[in-house]
């Protein structure tokens, strides 16, 4: 399996196609398994990498607590390491966050962005229902069968939920192979509320795009809005029927809205 190290942390790593390369970056508790329904179509005219964030799936734990800006970090030494001086980043959720921190900390890096279904951070995110947070905080602390099956009803959209279990059963299948344990989930989520980029975001000077889901309940859309708002020139979709989970929910609507997108930043 392919992996690149940096400092005490072994990066676990997938390169599909060829073309321009374009980062893909998770967010909280995920990895490159669930990219799935993203990887077939950006790789017939991208360079797609995928990664583990660290201390997820086949990526080392190097301990203790850690930023948002330090996994930005781990982005730059995996582009380091496989020799990628400019990408396009994509991010979702945790892993927008992670891409806004890459965008503004290292211009030069990033051809185009694309942060999906995720917050500015600090005290102007729009924020979750209590009744949601609790339900992915109890994820979080006991695993339980019980409590995923309360945490996937803030994750999908309540027309996913009602007509459409082959898509959470899927999505399910692919994350029990590398489940995060609940100590990881803690310190991504640490991370997750101590991110704050909203007056720094007017320095972001890549191309944005700003997607969001209109059943998100976990990030509700108005983050993206705003998101929209502070950086210059972005692009703002609403993709609807689509809740957290709307890469998976929606794949060729997203899919095809992502390559757009990409083809005109190509075009300048």
């Amino acid at each position: 399996m392919p992996y690149i190290r940096h400092g005490n942390i072994n990066f676990y790593y997938e390169s599909n196609g060829q073309g321009d390369p374009l980062v893909l970056i998770r967010g909280l508790g995920s990895n490159a398994d669930h990219w799935y329904a993203q990887v077939p179509d950006l790789s017939r005219q991208y360079r797609v990498i995928t990664f583990d964030n660290r201390a997820i799936a086949r990526s080392s734990d190097p301990g203790g607590d850690f930023t948002i800006r330090d996994m930005a970090e781990d982005v730059v030494d995996l582009m380091d390491g496989l020799e990628i001086s400019r990408a396009h980043i994509l991010g979702l959720s945790m892993g927008g966050m992670i891409a806004q921190e890459l965008a503004i900390g290292h211009p030069r890096r990033v051809r185009g962005l694309i942060l999906i279904v995720t917050h500015c951070g600090g005290r102007h995110q729009v924020k979750a229902e209590d009744k949601v947070m609790a339900a992915v905080e109890r994820m979080a602390v006991d695993q339980s069968m019980e409590a995923r099956l309360e945490a996937a009803g803030v994750f999908f959209a309540p027309q996913t939920l009602s007509g459409r279990l082959s898509v959470i059963q899927e999505y399910a299948a692919v994350s029990i192979k590398h489940p995060a344990d609940g100590d990881i989930l803690q310190r991504q989520m640490k991370a997750i509320q101590n991110h704050d980029a909203y007056d720094r975001l007017q320095r972001i000077t890549a191309p944005t795009l700003v997607m969001t889901g209109a059943e998100d309940v976990l990030i509700p859309p108005d983050n993206s809005r705003i998101l929209a708002e502070r950086i210059p020139n972005a692009e703002f979709i609403v993709i609807q029927g689509g809740g957290h989970q709307i890469l998976i929910e929606q794949p060729e609507t997203c899919n095809r809205a992502i390559i757009d997108f990409l083809q005109k930043v190509d075009a300048g």
